[in-house]
């Protein structure tokens, strides 16, 4: 039986997932170390708009990997997003595909 490692070109072809995008990882690890964080908290940590944070969440949101509770405090509108069992899941998956990748890398250099 052969137990050979995958190789690169399959493993970066299993790197297009919804996760592998800058800031949907920002998000995903974000998440995974806070399991619930207000949208304006996110947006500061990670350097982006609104617009553009909106544009990454609604992906995730589609994908299951998060969601959204709309509300208000003290009459102000405040989002809050919470990581889903879906997410931790797909972050999980997408760090062990990482692994993957630096030890076939790895293994191709010695």
């Amino acid at each position: 039986m052969n137990h050979s490692p995958p190789s690169l070109e399959s493993l970066l072809e299993d790197l297009s997932s919804p996760v592998h995008e800058p800031v949907r990882l920002g998000v995903l690890m974000l998440l995974h170390l806070n399991p619930v964080l207000a949208f304006s908290t996110i947006q500061k940590a990670l350097g982006v708009t609104s617009g553009n944070l909106n544009t990454h969440l609604a992906k995730l949101e589609d994908e299951g990997f998060i969601s959204k509770e709309k509300g208000f405090v003290d009459l102000r509108p405040r989002t809050l997003v919470f990581i889903t069992d879906n997410g931790r899941t797909a972050l999980v998956g997408y760090s062990g595909l990482l692994k993957q990748v630096l030890i076939t890398i790895n293994l191709s250099v010695t």
